[in-house]
């Protein structure tokens, strides 16, 4: 009896000239669409967060720029060369809402701080904080002459007032109505230079009623009626002004920033000038990085942004940075190694700079007899 020839494995084709079953095209079809659908949802996502604004400012280590002749000038008074750098220092404000984007990849900087939009500059147009910064900064040029030469035994006398607006509150009886930057001249019809007059006379008004506000906006006189609101029984507007100052300078003294705003330089132009009218250095011959706001008084504000100004003086090779009271342990988490010094008056400063190295100041012995242009 013969054996029966063996059965051919399962998986193995009965006919070994025909081709492999192909598989399903359905399945690979489905994987195609699914692939090229995720894909599109990709590319619409990454492309829609390039257009999408979020309301956010971003803020970034700016520039140290040295405090030379090319930006403090001085005439009508002896001057003194002198080595060494005084080094003012800015930040780079983002000055429209940025795409998503940005804002993420500004996140994730460690020198880099992002900011709530209104934080920054409230309910105010980027337009109108940038006119209000810019009027800022002349006037911390101006504080800073006056400080700088009176410090110097020098006569200023004081040429004016004007009572300015640096914040609209938001949802405040004032918004919409009056702005940033604003020039108050006058509460209903009554003349007024100082922030102080203006609260006086809103708050002797009773809450809803109507008061006329005479402003100066950009050159163009304006009567705005706001009614006012109510607080605890008093009236309020909703506003944050305050009184700026004018002056009759014995030294001709020009400074220029070029496109720089905003008061935080208002300390280091100070510096500069009592630099450029003594001899010696005030800095020892080094490089000083200087930060904060100056005041009539010569008292030194606080300016914000201290961190990205401390990598800007770091990455210029500055030995020392003054910095606002308040502000120091914000700098010294950037400096690598920079030392930093808090200061809440301009003789503060000087301290530290003689300190340092830097050579004491003394008053100009004949400043007192000159008189004024």
């Amino acid at each position: 009896m013969s054996e029966l020839p063996p059965l051919p494995p399962v998986d193995a084709p009965t006919d070994p000239t025909a081709s492999p079953t192909p598989p399903p095209r359905r399945r690979r079809r489905w994987s195609v669409v699914v692939g090229a659908a995720a894909l599109a949802v990709v590319a619409v996502v990454v492309t829609a967060m390039a257009f999408i604004k979020v309301p956010y400012v971003i803020i970034s280590p700016g520039d140290a720029t040295a405090l030379d002749e090319q930006i403090v000038s001085i005439s009508g008074a002896p001057t003194y060369a002198h080595d060494g750098s005084l080094l003012y220092l800015t930040v780079s404000v983002s000055s429209s809402d940025p795409n998503v984007w940005r804002y993420l990849f500004a996140t994730l900087d460690d020198d880099v701080e992002v900011e709530k939009r209104e934080t920054v500059i409230g309910c105010a147009s980027y337009e109108d904080n940038a006119k209000l910064q810019d009027e800022l900064m002349r006037q911390s040029q101006d504080l800073a002459k006056e400080v700088a030469l009176r410090r110097l035994g020098y006569e200023v006398p004081e040429a004016g007032r004007r009572a300015m607006i640096l914040d609209v509150q938001c949802d405040a009886p004032a918004e919409g109505a009056l702005r940033t930057g604003d020039r108050i001249t006058a509460v209903d019809g009554t003349p007024v230079e100082t922030a102080e007059e203006v609260g006086s006379l809103v708050q002797a008004r009773s809450p809803g009623d109507a008061v006329v506000v005479a402003v100066e906006r950009d050159g163009t006189p304006l009567n705005v009626t706001v009614r006012v609101g109510g607080r605890d029984g008093i009236a309020y507007l909703g506003i944050v002004s305050q009184t700026l100052y004018d002056w009759s300078f014995p030294v001709q003294v020009e400074i220029d920033t070029q496109r720089v705003s905003g008061p935080s330089a208002g300390l280091a132009f100070t510096l500069a000038i009592i630099d450029d009218l003594t001899p010696g250095d005030l800095t020892g011959g080094g490089k000083v990085a200087v930060t904060g706001s100056i005041a009539a008084d010569g008292s030194v504000g606080a300016v914000g942004g201290v961190a990205q100004k401390a990598v800007a003086a770091r990455d210029n090779g500055a030995m020392l940075m003054l910095v606002p009271a308040g502000e120091a342990a914000e700098a010294r988490e950037h400096a690598d190694g920079m030392k930093i010094v808090s200061v809440r008056t301009i003789d503060d400063a000087l301290r530290a700079l003689e300190k340092a190295g830097g050579r004491p100041v003394d008053a100009v012995p004949t400043a007192t007899t000159t008189t004024g242009q």
